[in-house]
């Protein structure tokens, strides 16, 4: 071996057994291994997800660190408003979709391996819904996951103007890649007709003693009570003072008639000013897949509004209630398409509302 070829077998040899010792598996043998998130961080993002009255259901239980347990605490499920819990399990879905795009931020996804029985009402205790892992993301995610964090319902007075028309494309386009339809108006007679309807499924609730007790036991009159039970709906985000709600819902005979009632219902009415937009989603929304595909779509396109520094506020009686939901589904299918419409909103420009309390992430954490 002459001097030069030894020298550079000593040099390259050297090379070799240095990246050996420093970094044997990056180096060597391709990208080191993928380092996945905590399931306590991801939790930490998607307990901010929007849920039906604020109940959330949601319990999740650490197998690994790239497996998880979905469970429901069907303490926290509504008999009377959703009694098939069908959008308890759309609300799984933007649960779920709001891991995985916290999980973003570290090249990774949320997928679910496997979902178990339908959610139930008469389940006992904590019931395990889905199996989740951790994978590798193949391609980067659109929508950053501190908009979870930003992300409000607005039940406030809204500005007067039409939401953006490429804010209002790009929901379409969002949903139409899940299979689903967006459509949307700015007509003010159809804006009065479901904001009028909404008021007359009010009091349709407050006169059910059923309805009644459901949500009487879900409100939250007080600071105090809503910080210290971090569930339910306040009566803060809600626009109302909790003197009067306590009063409509644990004496609604005193608001049953005459000018009390009617003051009650310009009162609800007038909270709805400023709405120039109406959206509806319409598409397949019958089983568990569905349910869960729906709440991928709704929790993507509610982060998108957010970006686009809109907000929206669910009309959700208007699809529980058989009436109301029989009524808007013969309007809403000659305006735009024959599809099964599943969720009105209002969308719009507003102060930033107030923001409702939450369970922290060890109490969404089963130990």
């Amino acid at each position: 071996m002459n001097v030069i070829s030894r020298r550079y077998f000593l040099k390259t040899g050297f090379k070799i057994t240095s990246l050996v010792v420093l970094n044997p598996v990056k180096e060597l043998f391709g990208a080191s291994k993928q380092i996945f998130p905590a399931w306590e961080e991801l939790v930490g993002y998607a307990r901010w997800c929007p849920n039906v009255h604020n109940l959330q259901p949601h319990k999740i239980k650490i197998v690994s660190d790239t497996e998880a347990i979905l469970y429901y605490d069907p303490a926290r499920l509504l008999p009377i408003g959703d009694p098939n819990c069908i959008f308890v399990t759309v609300v799984m879905g933007i649960f779920i979709e709001y891991l995985s795009i916290a999980a973003s931020s570290h090249a990774a996804k949320v997928e679910i391996a496997e979902v178990f029985d339908p959610i139930n009402l008469n389940a006992d205790g904590y019931t395990k819904f889905a199996k989740l892992k951790l994978v590798r993301a193949s391609s980067n995610e659109v929508l950053d996951r501190e908009l979870i964090l930003k992300r409000k319902t607005s039940r406030a007075h809204y500005n007067g103007l039409p939401v953006e028309q490429t804010t209002l494309e790009k929901i379409k386009i969002q949903a139409n890649g899940l299979n689903y339809n967006f459509s949307y108006s700015n007509d003010e007679n159809l804006i009065d007709f479901i904001v009028g309807l909404n008021q007359e499924t009010l009091f349709e609730d407050i006169n059910s003693s059923a309805n009644r007790k459901e949500l009487d036991h879900l409100f939250r009159y007080s600071k105090e009570e809503a910080r210290d039970k971090k569930d339910g709906l306040w009566a803060k985000c809600m626009g109302f003072p909790g003197i009067l709600m306590k009063s409509v819902f644990r004496q609604p005979e005193r608001w049953a008639e005459g000018i009390k009632k009617k003051v009650l219902a310009n009162y609800y009415k007038a909270s709805f000013n400023g709405t120039a937009t109406i959206g509806w989603f319409s598409g397949n929304f019958s089983d568990t897949a569905d349910w869960l595909n729906a709440g991928k779509m709704l929790g993507r396109n509610w982060l998108l509004i957010t970006k686009e520094n809109a907000y929206i506020q669910p009309f959700g009686s208007l699809i529980t209630n058989v009436a109301a939901y029989d009524k808007i589904n013969k309007k809403l299918s000659t305006v735009a398409d024959d599809k099964k419409v599943w969720m009105v909103f209002r969308l719009g420009y507003s102060k930033e509302p107030t923001r409702s309390f939450r369970l922290s992430t060890n109490e969404i954490i089963i130990k």
